[in-house]
């Protein structure tokens, strides 16, 4: 008996893999073209993107999931510009108490836990996400000529270009790195702070609390040359924590000096190097200094890169040792200024907690905050932290108070000044939101917010009424 002769075998397997491979190959050219389709930065644009959704679904629905609770509880809150995004959406008056109480639940166990570090906030790790996800796609699509074209030219900011090149094969790293320099070498764009730095949401609202700043520098200054302790008196006497005012008071004026010093006084180059925020905040000041000291930036990355050119074609390269070289984080000098100030006031403190005037008068003022309780140095003066304890007692009855008076059954109750504790709050909590500044708009109390669905028509209103009301 003859066998049937079968001129193939059939693997219809082979042929779904390779189906598939070429759909997700499809696949991730759309994705990468959908980033680099939107402008400067693609992966900064990504990270904010996924950032905004993820507050808006917290807004609406997520702020109730015990999951999401359990993140921002850990995690003592959420950072500065994610709670000053919530600040400024119209869901402040029923929203924010909700974020305040995780917060100090959260705060509360890490300060009985000898201090721990809090987690990240939890929209900045969803963020970072949606960034290495971003630079992933772009990576595996960049043997597609439009897309390394884009790339190449300047759709992606310095620091992620940076990012790429340390992942990328040798030919791309030396092709992107090479036309980042050609752009650096040549004219200044109209974005070029956004190049430098990558995009920054926050940036354009915290100009705003840079103004209160300016006011305050020439009152220190007057009180400085009087007496150590009037500067002290001054600081302690504000409604804000003295360390977070004493730290963002000297990064502004170190970036008000940057900018308009003139004559010998001028920041030399070694002086004007700056970090992504720092180098937005410099850009929003406008001095006639700001284009030489975005120059001495630009000038700064080029040798970055060009140095590490040098290492990843060298006769025996070190790829691991040329990566860790072009992705260290650069020394600013503004957040060396910013770390100094902030360990001369802690220090400050404990010496004029020693003294028994000034101790009393301390235990009436508003106190350090929490951030500083859990971030700072472990010599700080222990009636700091008893201090903080009784303010955070009493922010916890306002707190819980405010959650009370938002049901419906006690809407016969009075509302009081109780209910300003949404915007009081983060002074104490987390000065760093209102650039170590006193509280705005603190003087009516808060209105209801009756609860109601999220129609196009009751909860905009609402919320928009309650504004106002409170305003």
């Amino acid at each position: 008996m003859t066998r049937p002769y079968l001129s193939k075998p059939t693997r219809p397997w082979l042929t779904r893999s390779r189906a598939d491979h070429e759909e997700a190959r499809e696949r991730i050219l759309r994705d990468a073209a959908r980033l680099l389709r939107g402008g400067l930065c693609a992966v900064c644009r990504e990270r904010e993107e996924s950032e905004s959704r993820w507050l808006g679904y917290f807004i609406t629905e997520s702020h109730t999931d015990e999951g999401v609770r359990a993140r921002l509880v850990a995690a003592a809150g959420f950072c500065p510009p994610h709670t000053r995004h919530l600040l400024a959406d119209a869901s402040l008056p029923w929203l924010m108490p909700q974020v305040h109480d995780a917060a100090l639940t959260g705060g509360r166990r890490l300060l009985d836990q000898e201090r721990c570090r809090p987690a990240p906030c939890p929209a900045c790790v969803t963020g970072r996400a949606a960034e290495q996800r971003a630079l992933a796609t772009l990576l595996r699509a960049l043997d597609q000529p439009s897309i390394l074209q884009a790339v190449l030219e300047a759709a992606v900011c310095l620091p992620h270009t940076g990012a790429l090149a340390a992942q990328a094969d040798m030919a791309h790293a030396v092709q992107m790195t090479t036309a980042a320099r050609a752009h650096l070498d040549g004219p200044a764009p109209d974005y070029e702070v956004e190049w430098l730095a990558g995009s920054d949401p926050d940036a354009p609202h915290r100009p705003a609390w840079h103004t209160g700043l300016d006011a305050l520098l020439p009152t220190e200054t007057a009180h400085q040359r009087h007496s150590v302790l009037d500067r002290w008196d001054a600081d302690a006497a504000m409604a804000c924590c003295p360390l977070c005012l004493a730290q963002h008071r000297a990064t502004h004026r170190f970036l008000t000096w940057a900018t308009t010093a003139t004559g010998r006084g001028q920041p030399a180059r070694e002086e004007t190097g700056l970090c992504p925020p720092h180098l937005h905040d410099l850009a929003a000041l406008e001095g006639p200094n700001t284009t030489s000291v975005v120059q001495d930036n630009r000038d700064t990355w080029n040798r970055r890169l060009t140095r590490y050119q040098q290492l990843i074609t060298a006769h025996r390269p070190d790829r691991r040792a040329a990566n860790a070289y072009l992705l260290a984080i650069p020394r600013c000098n503004a957040c060396d200024t910013h770390v100094t100030a902030g360990h001369r006031q802690t220090a400050l403190l404990d010496a004029a907690l020693l003294d028994p005037t000034r101790a009393r008068t301390f235990e009436h003022a508003h106190g350090i905050c929490l951030h500083h309780a859990l971030t700072g140095p472990d010599t700080l003066a222990p009636h700091a932290y008893d201090i903080l304890t009784a303010r955070l007692a009493l922010l916890r009855w306002e707190v819980d108070e405010t959650l009370r008076k938002q049901d419906w059954h006690t809407r016969y109750e009075p509302r009081g000044n109780e209910t300003t504790v949404t915007v009081r709050a983060p002074t104490l909590l987390d000065g760093r939101v209102y650039a170590g500044l006193p509280a705005r708009d603190q003087g009516q109390p808060v209105a209801r917010v009756q609860e109601q669905a999220p129609d196009e028509q009751g909860f905009g209103s609402v919320c928009r009424r309650a504004m106002e009301q409170r305003h």
